[in-house]
Parts: structure tokens; C-alpha cells; sequence
């Protein structure tokens, strides 16, 4: 029989098992990947285990090199400089309250 011949409900028919055929192969494909990750796990598991903890020293010193990333040297001149602007803004304030302490003791003594 030629395929011009064929019935249409067989074409269809097939291009439904061509379908499920496809299907079933994914589903294996993904059943062999699903049953490594158990094992894949459990090697995981056994390397971190044997694996020594990173010294403290050297986590300082990870630590301090990320720090050091993070803050360029126009933000510690920025920093430096807002902390020379608090300082003399207090250092004007104690100046001014003392002023006026010794105002006062001059106007309560004459």
C-alpha cells in the first residue's frame, strides 16, 4: 500500500507513536540522570568530610582582601575627610560652650 493510499487516521496513528516513542526516550534519559544524583551526592558528602576547615588565618586574610576590594581609596579620603569635619565642628563647639561659661562667670562676678 503507498502512503497517498493510507487512511488518514493511520498517518495520525503514527506520527501518536512516533510521539510516544520520543517521549519514552526522554523518560529514560532522565530516569539514568535521576539515578546518578544519589551517587553524586554521597561522593559530595564523602569529599567535604575529608576535606580539612580553612585556618583562621587564612580566612583573615580572605576577609581582609575582600574588604580591601570593596573600599577604594576615594572612599577612605572621603571617610577621613568627614571625620576631620566632625572633629573641628566639635572642637568649635567646646570652644563656643566654654566661651560662654566664662561669659557668664564674668557677668555674674562684676
Amino acid at each position: 500500500m503507498s502512503r497517498s493510499r493510507r487512511n488518514p487516521r493511520t498517518l495520525k496513528e503514527d506520527q501518536e507513536l512516533i510521539q510516544l516513542g520520543e517521549a519514552e526516550k526522554q523518560l529514560l534519559l532522565l530516569e539514568k540522570l535521576y539515578a546518578q544524583v544519589p551517587n553524586k551526592l554521597a561522593k559530595e558528602l564523602t569529599e567535604r568530610e575529608s576535606t580539612m576547615p580553612v585556618f583562621p588565618e587564612i580566612a583573615e586574610r580572605l576577609r581582609q582582601r575582600a574588604h580591601e576590594n570593596t573600599v577604594s581609596r576615594g572612599e577612605a579620603s572621603n571617610i577621613l575627610r568627614d571625620q576631620t569635619r566632625s572633629l573641628m565642628l566639635i572642637a568649635m563647639l567646646l570652644t563656643a560652650a566654654a566661651t560662654l561659661v566664662w561669659w557668664g562667670m564674668c557677668v555674674m562676678e562684676g
